[in-house]
């Protein structure tokens, strides 16, 4: 298919007759950009580069060093397809551990020498009479230009911290830090210590800093759903078991088969009440005092919001020294939290558990295609692509993890690895036959209008979390199974590409 509606047709010969491998850049060394690296050099490509700002592989599990991180998804399952770790250590992996993995997957793959570490992209151009990516980089070598025909972001959902609007916090006179940005070399020994949110990093470090602080106080504004996590470390008879040929893999697929069963995204659902059931016997049997029950029973349907797993954070709770604080937060003061109620509650140190700006898609990427046309101004408050990887205006740039393909209950690895194919899929399109390429309009529309009516129909629509943009849009959700967006994303569509080559 051709369209010389707005590329030169010349420029597009030209870059055909050369028939060279593409160069492709990949924004990210977290499982999003290794998946992409690995699914292209199978398919032969390559002339790779992956450009990471920190200092090595692992994205969000190198940046996030907090006490307590972990996985919620069951370690297995939190691993590639391709390459099955048979050597974890426990149920659910905890960050050292699955940053380990993840440089074992840099070295047995062979990926390190496409890395280029210590260095952010800032902006991204599109050269229409050249047909190519141009990259303008900050850190890393001084003043390196790097071209490229063909970009993908793995730069994920998490990875601009969120901190909250409070008055007179940054007055505090002792330390703030929040738990995606861990400042290890503050000793929390003894301290009074405020963590300012529930949610997945909150419920994961309260307990461990309960072990440490001498008084803990933590400030909810909405009590999450929790079940069991069931974490324990494996079994000598269990480890063997791993190490033997599949073994891994059938306890992966074993996990998947298990996860995808209980997958239950719309009102009403029996899964739904039954697992809400489970929970609120969860929260009954592990809280005994009424009062502390009743401030822990969320207000809306389940999973509505996301739900959270641990035995450790009830038990945490009901500690001597560790206070449950529902009252809002008016201010800060220098040396203490004000609440609504004109508690004054002194702190040293103030902990953001406030998660991630995960509407903010490309969050410090500015991305201009074609016609100079900014992909932010584009999108607005209501970031939206075609299955999640590309948008109509800004060819050969793909994403993983992009809008709508955060799913519902299983594990997010298989969605990046159905992206990664997807993505490896048109490069070697382009490898072949040369050229760009570039979704049509007319799809991604079609695309987004069917999601957007799929949404509506599913459990997220029954609250405010942080799945919703600014408008009320829900941005950040896949509204069918895992499955679906495998098989959605198994092979291109060519009716939906705009592809343009020599004739």
């Amino acid at each position: 298919m051709t369209s010389g509606r707005r590329y030169p047709a010349g420029r597009v010969r030209a870059l055909t007759r050369r028939r060279r491998s593409p160069r492709v850049v990949i924004i990210g060394a977290g499982f999003g950009g290794l998946a992409a690296a690995v699914a292209l050099r199978r398919k032969g490509i390559d002339d790779l580069l992956i450009i990471e700002r920190a200092d090595g592989v692992g994205g969000t599990w190198r940046q996030n060093v907090y006490p307590g991180a972990a996985c919620d998804i069951q370690s297995h399952l939190y691993s590639f397809s391709f390459a099955p770790n048979r050597a974890w250590s426990r149920t659910y992996a905890d960050q050292p551990e699955i940053l380990a993995y993840l440089e074992t997957v840099a070295d047995d793959f062979d990926l390190r020498r496409h890395l280029m570490l210590g260095t952010c992209v800032r902006r991204l151009r599109w050269n229409s009479e050249a047909l190519h990516w141009e990259l303008e980089l900050a850190g890393g070598e001084p003043n390196r230009a790097v071209v490229a025909d063909v970009v993908v972001s793995a730069v994920g959902l998490f990875g601009a911290a969120r901190y909250p609007d409070i008055e007179g916090l940054g007055d505090f006179a002792g330390d703030v830090m929040h738990t995606a940005r861990w400042d290890g070399t503050v000793d929390l020994t003894g301290k009074r210590v405020a963590v300012v949110g529930t949610g997945a990093s909150g419920v994961q470090v309260v307990p461990e800093l309960a072990c440490t602080a001498a008084q803990l106080t933590v400030f909810q504004r909405t009590p999450p759903w929790m079940v069991p996590k069931e974490d324990r470390a494996y079994t000598l008879d269990e480890l063997s078991r791993f190490r033997r040929p599949w073994a891994a893999q059938r306890e992966r697929w074993r996990l998947w088969r298990l996860q995808h069963a209980n997958t239950a995204l719309t009102p009403g659902h029996p899964r739904l009440a039954a697992v809400q059931e489970l929970s609120e016997g969860f929260l009954g049997r592990h809280v005994a005092d009424e009062g502390l029950r009743d401030a822990l029973t969320p207000r809306y349907p389940f999973r509505c919001k996301r739900v959270l797993l641990g035995d450790k954070y009830y038990a945490a709770l009901q500690c001597a020294h560790v206070h449950l604080v529902t009252d809002p937060i008016s201010r800060v003061t220098s040396s203490s939290v004000i609440t609504a109620g004109g508690a004054a509650i002194d702190v040293d140190v103030i902990v953001l558990a406030t998660g991630f700006e995960t509407s903010s898609y490309l969050s410090g990427l500015d991305v201009v295609g074609v016609g100079g046309e900014s992909l932010h101004d584009r999108w607005g408050l209501d970031p939206r692509a075609y299955l999640g990887a590309a948008v109509s205006g800004f060819p050969n740039f793909f994403m993983l993890y992009g809008p709508n393909t955060n799913q519902g209950a299983n594990s997010i690895i298989y969605i990046l690895e159905a992206g990664a194919r997807l993505v490896a899929s048109a490069v070697s399109r382009l490898a072949r036959r040369g050229g760009f390429m570039d979704v049509r309009p007319e799809a991604e529309n079609r695309f987004n209008e069917q999601i957007s009516a799929d949404l509506e129909r599913t459990i997220w629509t029954q609250c405010d979390s942080y799945y919703r943009s600014p408008t009320g849009r829900i941005v950040t959700q896949w509204p069918h199974s895992e499955l679906d967006y495998a098989r959605a994303t198994w092979r291109l569509r060519p009716r939906d590409w705009i592809h343009s080559t020599a004739r």
